[in-house]
This record gives structure tokens, sequence and C-alpha cells, in this order.
């Protein structure tokens, strides 16, 4: 699952309306939707956005490392 899909997840499954974590986080909700909505786009998230958004969900960042990129 990539980033954008675990974060639109967390948004579903949290029942929070786009629009409404557009306006809390001031993330413009044209990027919100191009980055996990649209899959025509795949826009990535940004840093930035990255930051507001775990905030906002109360999630930690961690949660979305690549497994792959673990040292063994």
């Amino acid at each position: 699952m990539s980033l954008e899909e675990h974060i639109s997840k967390c948004i579903e499954d949290k029942g929070i309306a786009l629009t409404v974590v557009s306006r809390r986080t001031e993330i413009p909700y044209m990027a919100l939707y191009d980055s996990l909505r649209n899959k025509s786009k795949k826009r990535e998230i940004k840093g930035k956005e990255l930051v507001k958004l775990c905030k906002f969900l109360d999630i930690d960042s961690r949660e979305f490392e690549d497994k792959e990129l673990e040292v063994k």
C-alpha cells in the first residue's frame, strides 16, 4: 500500500470529509484530492503536507515507513 493510499484509508476509516481535512490542515483541497483520490494524477504527498496530515489525524509518521528499507 502506498503512502497516499494509507493516508486515504486513515481518513476514510475516521469518516472525515476531504473538505474538512483541507480546511483544518490548510492544504489546498485539489492537492489533497489529486494525491489521495485522483488515480489518474498520481500526485505524491509533500513532506510538509505529510506532517500536517499526521498531526491532524493523530498518527505517527513512522507508520508509513517502507519496510523494504529496514536494516535486517
